[in-house]
C-alpha cells in the first residue's frame, strides 16, 4: 500500500489530478467531501458548529450554510482555526477509515488524498509520497472566478488563509503544473501518476 497526498492552493488543479489518478486505477479519497459530509444535520461536527457559530449559519432545513460560515471565518485566522478544530478531526478519522478499507481490497493499493489544508494541519507526515500542484496566484484567482462560486475578495482571503505556494512547493516529492492547458494539466498528472507507479514496482 502506498499513500499519497495531494495538495496546493484553492483553484490550482487539484480536482483535475485526483480524477486522472482515479480513471488510471488509484483508490481516490477527497478530503473536501469528507468534511462537506461532517457537517450533515445530526453530525457531530454539525451540533459542535451550532454550538460555537450560533443557529445564524444554518437555513432554515437544518443543513448548514457553507457559504456563510466561510465568509465569516475566513475573516480571521482564530475564528477560522475554530472551525477547522471542530472539522479535521472527524475528517482525519474517515481518512484513516477509508485507507485501512481500500489497502484490504488491493494487495498493493494505490490511495490518494486530496486535501487543500494537508501540510497546515500537518497530516503529510503519515503519507507516504508528497504531490503538490503548481498553479501562479494570477491562474488560480482567474480560474475560480470562472467558475463563477466565489468573488475576487473571498478567492483573496482564502488564499491568505493557506499556506504560500512556495513553501508547499519545498514539501514536495512531485510536483504538477497547472499553469497551462487543462489538457497539459491531465497529461503532467499522467506522468507524475507514472513515475509513482513505477517506484511501486
Amino acid at each position: 500500500m502506498t499513500v499519497v497526498g495531494l495538495t496546493g492552493g484553492i483553484g490550482s488543479g487539484k480536482s483535475t489530478a485526483l480524477r486522472v489518478f482515479k480513471k488510471l486505477g488509484a483508490f481516490t479519497i477527497d478530503a473536501d467531501q469528507l468534511a462537506r459530509d461532517a457537517v450533515n444535520p445530526g453530525r457531530e461536527a454539525w451540533l459542535d458548529i451550532k454550538e460555537c457559530f450560533g443557529k445564524k449559519f444554518f437555513f432554515k432545513n437544518h443543513k448548514l450554510n457553507r457559504k456563510k460560515l466561510a465568509a465569516h471565518v475566513f475573516k480571521n485566522k482564530k475564528t477560522l482555526k475554530k472551525l477547522v478544530d471542530i472539522i479535521h478531526p472527524r475528517v482525519f478519522e474517515e481518512e484513516k477509515r477509508l485507507i485501512s478499507f481500500y489497502s484490504k481490497k488491493k494487495k498493493r493499493a494505490l490511495i490518494v488524498v486530496d486535501a487543500p489544508m494537508m501540510i497546515e494541519s500537518n497530516s503529510h507526515k503519515w503519507k507516504d509520497i508528497l504531490v503538490v500542484m503548481n498553479c501562479s496566484r494570477e491562474n488560480q484567482i482567474k480560474r475560480i472566478l470562472k467558475s463563477g462560486k466565489l468573488e475576487k475578495t473571498e478567492i483573496e482571503k482564502r488564499i491568505k488563509a493557506q499556506m504560500p505556494l512556495s513553501k508547499k512547493l519545498k514539501y514536495a516529492d512531485y510536483v504538477i503544473d497547472n499553469n497551462g492547458t487543462a489538457l497539459e494539466c491531465r497529461q503532467n498528472s499522467k506522468k507524475v501518476y507514472q513515475e509513482i507507479i513505477a517506484k511501486q514496482s
